[in-house]
C-alpha cells in the first residue's frame, strides 16, 4: 500500500542579497494604445495565414498546421505563420499584465527570444519534429491553480495582476513530451512572450535601489546573508509537517516545493515567496512553513536575517 510521505528541507547558499533574474472565464481586452497601434501596422498579422481562435484548439491548430509546413519543406508559406507570433509592443504589454517591477523585468530577460522568433519558430519545429513529438496539445490557463500547470509554470502564473490568459503547447510521442511556452492572444492572433522564469521576475519582497534608498529615511537598511542548509537545519527548533492534500495523493501528486524564505533576526519567517511547485502541493507547504521557528542566527555576536531557499518535499512511498 503507497503511503504519503514529505520529506522537509531547509537549504540555504551563500549569496548577497539581490534583485533575482520553466477555464473560458471573460477577461479584458488586450486594447490598443497608440503605441501598440504604432507597432502592430509595423508588423501586422500576416493576412495571408488563417484566423485563429482565442481557444487551446485555435492554438493547437495554429502549431498543427506550422508543422506540417515545416514538414513538407515549405519554408516560404511558413515564414507568415512565424511572424505572426512576434509579440507588438512587448513592453507596455508585459506592465498590464504582471505589473510596473515584475513586468519590466520579464520583459527584458524574455526580448531576446521573443524577438528571435520569427527564425527560431521553424527551427523549433524542425527539432520536435526530428524528435518524433508529433502529437500537439495546447493548454490554456486562465486560472493560475490549474492541475495542468507545471512546477515551473505555477509561479509565473500566479504573477499575474489582472486576468490574462496564457497557454503553453505540449508536443510529445506518446512516452515523453516537450513543453514550449508561453504564448498569449493579442490584437487578434496568437503571440509568443518568451519561456518566462519566475527568477526573472524577481521576489514581491525584494526592493529596486531607487526604493531602498527611498524608506532608508524610514528605516535602517536590512542586513542578510545566506547560509549552508546544514546550519539551516540545526537551527531550526519549530516544525510543523504540511499537509499532503488527498486530492493530491489520490492523483499521485509527489513532487519538490521550492520556496524563498527571509528568516528574521528572531528566527520566525518573516517572508515567504514560491519560486517552483504546482498549485496543489505549494499552498499547503507555504502555510506549514510560515509556522516554523529557528535558532537566530549570529554574526559576530549579533543576530543577523536569514535569506534562503526551503524544499518541501512530497513522495508517495510503498511499505
Amino acid at each position: 500500500m503507497a503511503y504519503p510521505r514529505i520529506a522537509l528541507v531547509a537549504t540555504i547558499t551563500f549569496l548577497a542579497t539581490t534583485v533575482a533574474f520553466s477555464q473560458d472565464t471573460q477577461h479584458p481586452a488586450s486594447g490598443s494604445s497608440p503605441a501598440t497601434a504604432a507597432a502592430l501596422a509595423a508588423n501586422p498579422p500576416a493576412a495571408d495565414i488563417p484566423s485563429y481562435p482565442d481557444t487551446a484548439q485555435g492554438l493547437e491548430k495554429e502549431m498543427k498546421d506550422m508543422m506540417k509546413l515545416e514538414k513538407q519543406g515549405k519554408s516560404r508559406e511558413l515564414a507568415p505563420y512565424a511572424k505572426s507570433l512576434l509579440l507588438p509592443d512587448a513592453d507596455n504589454w508585459f506592465k498590464s499584465v504582471f505589473g510596473d517591477s515584475s513586468g519590466e523585468a520579464l520583459a527584458s530577460a524574455s526580448e531576446l527570444a521573443r524577438n528571435g522568433i520569427e527564425f527560431g519558430a521553424p527551427e523549433t519545429l524542425a527539432t520536435l519534429r526530428k524528435k518524433d513529438l508529433s502529437e500537439v496539445r495546447a493548454v490554456r490557463f486562465d486560472d493560475s491553480c490549474s492541475p495542468l500547470a507545471t512546477p515551473a509554470e505555477y509561479p509565473v502564473l500566479l504573477l499575474r495582476q489582472r486576468p490574462e490568459p496564457l497557454y503553453d503547447v505540449r508536443f510529445s510521442d506518446g512516452s515523453k513530451e516537450s513543453v514550449w511556452a508561453y504564448f498569449a492572444y493579442v490584437d487578434g492572433a496568437f503571440r509568443f512572450i518568451g519561456s518566462l522564469k519566475k527568477a526573472n521576475a524577481g521576489y514581491p519582497f525584494q526592493r529596486t535601489k531607487a526604493e531602498s534608498s527611498a524608506d532608508q529615511a524610514a528605516e535602517p537598511p536590512r542586513k542578510s546573508i545566506r547560509v549552508g542548509g546544514n546550519v539551516a537545519s540545526a537551527n531550526l527548533i519549530h516544525q510543523e509537517t504540511p499537509r499532503y492534500p488527498q486530492e493530491a495523493k489520490d492523483n499521485h501528486i509527489q513532487g519538490t516545493v521550492l520556496l524563498h524564505a527571509v528568516i528574521a533576526k528572531d528566527g520566525t519567517i518573516r517572508l515567504l515567496d514560491l519560486s517552483e511547485g504546482v498549485c496543489a502541493l505549494a499552498v499547503p507547504a507555504k502555510e506549514a512553513v510560515r509556522s516554523w521557528r529557528y535558532k537566530p542566527t549570529l554574526l559576530n555576536g549579533e543576530p543577523i536575517e536569514v535569506d534562503t531557499t526551503i524544499s518541501v518535499i512530497y513522495t508517495l512511498g510503498n511499505h
